[in-house]
């Protein structure tokens, strides 16, 4: 029987977990979408920016969270072991639709999704290491007509960035995680897992069964990735080959490369003044 089992079935004591609500973290659920979910939890699927603010407002207690908002965060949350939303090479998901070069993009306006911190912010963070200044207009970015009819580019993310073909309407389509690539030689991570440290302080060992949990479930996964690719492109539409392609390009762990493009995209947003406060690397350990 797993630890988490043993969690409490009062539902004013289940510990609410956050769940992206993008493919893209399936993998790791899969053991929750195949299993009842087990007893003491509930499961909530938002998109990522809605998660970070839920476990911000203390409304979760362990979240998929992105990249960024730990930056903001890491005062108050702590990261979780051996679990991450990374890839290096082309993402798929993480997409500037552009009509103009990088360069021209200078004092343009560029259309940003309110649904990640993080992608949000490593365009930001690219563009100021390039010394460009667009103007960054927060929007709707679900569809091509949303960028043209308002800007010269777009930031699209998740589900969306995949189901459309943006090279059809855009001369210029940048992937972000192979220009993260190029600039720095490392992977970049979009998320981690995270909870609340006031959380882990009080209820260490439902934290711990929680992770356990997860760290299964990842495993059981990544032993199904063909399954959950078609299963995947079934649900949000798209070819079985492309999503097989994108759940290839991304991995789930938290080893040396991705500790380090914590640690570099966290230094780089705070000096390029994306950020105000240095972050600094907190994780659970029980």
């Amino acid at each position: 029987m797993h630890k988490i089992h043993q969690l409490t079935d009062d539902k004013h004591n289940e510990i609410k977990i956050g769940r992206i609500s993008y493919i893209n973290v399936d993998p790791v659920y899969y053991q929750f979408d195949h299993e009842p979910i087990p007893a003491g939890m509930q499961v909530i699927s938002r998109p990522p920016a809605v998660l970070n603010q839920m476990l911000s407002n203390n409304e979760l207690d362990i979240s998929s969270v992105s990249t960024s908002a730990v930056a903001r965060h890491s005062d108050q949350w702590l990261i979780l072991p051996d679990l991450s939303i990374s890839c290096y090479g082309k993402v798929l998901s993480v997409l500037l639709a552009s009509r103009y070069s990088c360069e021209e993009l200078h004092e343009k306006t560029i259309l940003l999704t309110e649904e990640s911190a993080t992608a949000v912010d490593l365009l930001k963070l690219i563009f100021s290491l390039k010394g460009l200044s667009p103007v960054f207009q927060k929007g709707k970015v679900k569809a091509s007509d949303d960028i043209l009819d308002a800007a010269g580019a777009g930031l699209v993310i998740g589900d969306a960035a995949l189901k459309n073909k943006w090279e059809n309407d855009f001369e210029h389509v940048f992937d972000l995680c192979e220009i993260w690539n190029q600039m720095t030689g490392l992977p970049f991570v979009f998320g981690v897992w995270a909870v609340r440290k006031s959380y882990a302080q009080k209820y260490p060992d439902k934290v711990s069964s929680v992770l356990s949990e997860l760290k299964t479930s990842k495993e059981k996964g990544l032993r199904h990735i063909s399954d959950i690719a078609r299963q995947s492109a079934d649900k949000i539409g798209i070819d079985p080959d492309l999503s097989e392609t994108y759940f290839n390009s991304m991995y789930y762990s938290m080893s040396t490369p991705e500790l380090e493009c914590l640690k570099e995209f966290f230094s780089r947003l705070y000096s390029q003044k994306i950020i105000d406060k240095k972050p600094e690397l907190n994780f659970f350990n029980r």
